[in-house]
């Protein structure tokens, strides 16, 4: 039921943010049109003004032919006032009284005067209306991300067909309960070590320290407490309870430490056997462990480990996580797929996040990325670093890469949130943030 309301929930916020942006974006368009043809019509009559002023005799023979000057285009206007200033000069250069010549003069200067004013402002009109073009290509490139993004979601968050659940699940009804597991339940530490199966089947968490905080938050214990560590060493190998191993260490990362600070945190996944235990105990199906999931989809394991504790700092600080890799189609037919995509459950907007590790990159991919981000954004870019170190030089990258175009960018780091670190201004998780000007 939990995650139906939810699903609800990001549904109707997708749809009221995706009409929202419609609306807007349709509203601006009129607006800005309303305020061009406006600002065209004013101009357009000052040619009108200053070509009566040169030969009336036209504009009366215009009105009585019912074709007024109004309904001549700006290029014939400008046309017919440069042909009656030439002749002007002409007129001048035979005038013999050097009074009329003076006067002749000062007029073709306020004239062409006034022709400059008008070009300098058409020229305003002209960039001022390539500014509102350039604004509507982005906010539709961000509506068809965000479309896109929504049209996942939807799909993803369908319901599972109850009578294939049923069928999966009901192995552990079928089949007798085994004499080592009655074995184990009788021993003095199953409650605790059975509860990390629970843990991890129930979740799919696969990092040591985010399962002992699980179990942790169950027992309503410390996650310093030393009999957490043992309750999974006891189902890590087989011992004189258990005939095999339960839960395995996935041995993707060879090296010591992190850029992050401290120790890289164990990766632990169910066996087959843990698995099967897990639908013994539970009835259910265990879920997918989130490393295995995840690997496949991004560029190394260290990489892959911290897009998991940057989606468990999200999930704290209130945002809702896509499960789902959502791929979205640019306009340039590009394709963009962030690392992680979230729900801001106060606001309902959609937030592409980027995932990065403080190590060497291809600049001119670098680059390519950000605007990638940047378009699918809609100017928005969100960073996840592993460190300040990375966090600033991402900063800088992000500068270079967009240069002069207006963006904010919202930055963190996983080893100052670990050390309890928040946002001086609004005490969010986003320890850097960078509004466009």
């Amino acid at each position: 039921m939990a995650d139906n309301s939810l699903a609800e929930f990001q549904r109707n916020q997708s749809e009221r943010i995706s009409k929202e942006i419609i609306g807007q974006s349709e509203m601006q368009e009129r607006q800005q049109q309303a305020n061009w043809q406006k600002q065209w019509q004013a101009a357009h009559q000052h040619l009108v003004v200053l070509f009566r002023l040169l030969d009336k005799d036209y504009d009366e023979a215009c009105e009585k032919s019912n074709h007024p000057l109004e309904k001549l285009s700006d290029e014939d206007l400008a046309y017919l006032i440069n042909t009656r200033i030439r002749t002007m000069q002409e007129i001048i250069k035979r005038k013999e009284l050097p009074d009329a010549a003076e006067r002749v003069r000062q007029e073709i200067s306020e004239l062409t005067q006034k022709y400059a004013l008008l070009e300098d402002e058409n020229a305003v009109l002209e960039e001022h209306n390539q500014t509102l073009q350039d604004e509507n290509e982005s906010l539709t490139s961000h509506l068809s991300a965000l479309r896109q993004a929504q049209k996942d979601t939807l799909e993803n968050d369908k319901p599972v067909n109850n009578a294939n659940v049923t069928k999966t699940v009901g192995i552990g009804s079928e089949v007798s309960t085994p004499s080592w597991l009655t074995t184990w339940q009788a021993s003095k530490g199953y409650g605790r070590s059975s509860l990390a199966i629970l843990v991890m089947g129930d979740t799919g968490l696969a990092l040591r320290p985010s399962i002992k905080k699980e179990i942790a938050k169950r027992l309503s214990l410390s996650t310093d407490n030393h009999s957490l560590d043992e309750a999974i060493n006891r189902i890590m190998a087989k011992n004189e309870q258990l005939p095999f191993a339960l839960v395995e260490k996935i041995d993707a990362i060879q090296e010591k430490g992190s850029s992050a600070g401290g120790n890289i945190p164990d990766i632990l996944r169910l066996t087959a056997d843990g698995e099967y235990t897990y639908n013994l105990i539970s009835g259910r199906v265990a879920k997918k462990n989130e490393f295995d999931f995840l690997i496949r989809h991004h560029s190394s394991p260290e990489h892959t480990i911290l897009n998991i504790q940057a989606v468990e700092f999200l999930i704290e600080a209130g945002y809702c996580v896509h499960t789902q890799v959502q791929k979205i189609q640019l306009s340039d037919g590009g394709t963009y797929i962030p690392d992680i995509t979230v729900v801001d459950t106060n606001t309902g907007e959609i937030l592409f996040i980027e995932v990065e590790r403080d190590a060497y990159k291809d600049k001119f991919a670098r680059k390519k990325k950000w605007m990638k981000q940047y378009e699918a954004s809609n100017g928005k870019l969100y960073v996840f670093c592993d460190n300040l170190s990375c966090q600033r030089a991402i900063q800088g990258e992000i500068n270079l890469a967009l240069g002069e175009m207006k963006f904010d960018s919202f930055l963190t780091n996983l080893h100052s949130l670990r050390n309890g670190k928040r946002s001086i201004k609004n005490g969010s998780i986003w320890l850097s943030e960078r509004w466009a000007k």
